[in-house]
């Protein structure tokens, strides 16, 4: 019974890092049975991801702990983003529900928002807010951003902005499908009106402003012919009348 036990919180433990997005890779998996055979009590994992934009580098430190019991968890991690001289970098806890997967560590990390469900403290009703990092404020103690936060009565319909957008598609479920990915925070293929033409290019939500930023498929923006930045400036120049409020997470 007791290897069954074993075997069964190993299996668990690497379906958490698959569904947190941190792959199957066949090192990670080895990383994770040393450590779990170790006497250490408290241990890390260190991978990367390739998802970012080019000439950027995503390293994530994966940090666990075995209790008296015998159980091991998953309790956070920490994402760093590097491009040139420049670092950010912040720490996830890992609870039951409603993590950041690490695709959407990095999207917080480039300077994109991120559709989140919670549960509203006050009604304890579900809700969601779009979320993204504050990149002006100092961190906090622990070295985390804080976060800038657009609750449901900011009235950002994504649903609606891709209508203003004059975004283009062939099927309802590829609409559907834009829809979520945008609210994760990725750099989504799209297709749009532009000068009695369509044209393929790539989009991202802006919340704060409640739009889309176009880009041709070279990531240059359609509107200024700015090059996207995946630690993006655009959020410095964003701020005015904004009602937003900073948490820790």
């Amino acid at each position: 019974m007791e290897e069954k036990k074993d075997f069964d919180q190993v299996l668990y433990l690497k379906n958490q890092m698959k569904y947190l997005g941190f792959g199957e890779d066949e090192q990670l998996h080895l990383d994770l049975e040393k450590a779990i055979s170790s006497n250490d009590q408290q241990f890390e994992i260190k991978t990367s991801s390739d998802k970012v934009l080019h000439g950027k580098q995503a390293d994530f430190t994966l940090k666990f702990n075995k209790t008296e019991r015998g159980g091991i968890f998953l309790n956070s991690y920490h994402a760093k983003l590097t491009v040139e001289n420049e670092e950010r970098s912040h720490n996830f806890w890992v609870n039951r529900d409603n993590n950041f997967t690490a695709k959407e560590a990095i999207n917080l990390l480039e300077g994109r928002s991120v559709k989140i469900e919670f549960l509203n403290p006050k009604n304890q009703k579900d809700a969601t807010a779009f979320v993204q990092f504050d990149f002006i404020q100092p961190k906090t103690e622990k070295g985390n951003y804080y976060f800038q936060n657009f609750y449901e009565n900011y009235g950002v319909d994504t649903a609606k902005i891709i209508e203003k957008a004059d975004l283009v598609f062939d099927r309802q479920e590829w609409k559907d499908n834009a829809i979520k990915s945008l609210e994760k925070g990725n750099i989504v293929k799209v297709k749009f009106k532009k000068d009695d033409s369509v044209i393929e290019g790539k989009a991202v939500l802006d919340p704060q402003n409640r739009n889309l930023k176009l880009y041709d498929n070279d990531m240059n923006r359609m509107n200024t012919n700015k090059p996207l930045e995946g630690l993006d400036q655009d959020h410095k120049h964003e701020k005015n009348n904004v009602k937003e409020q900073s948490i820790k997470r």
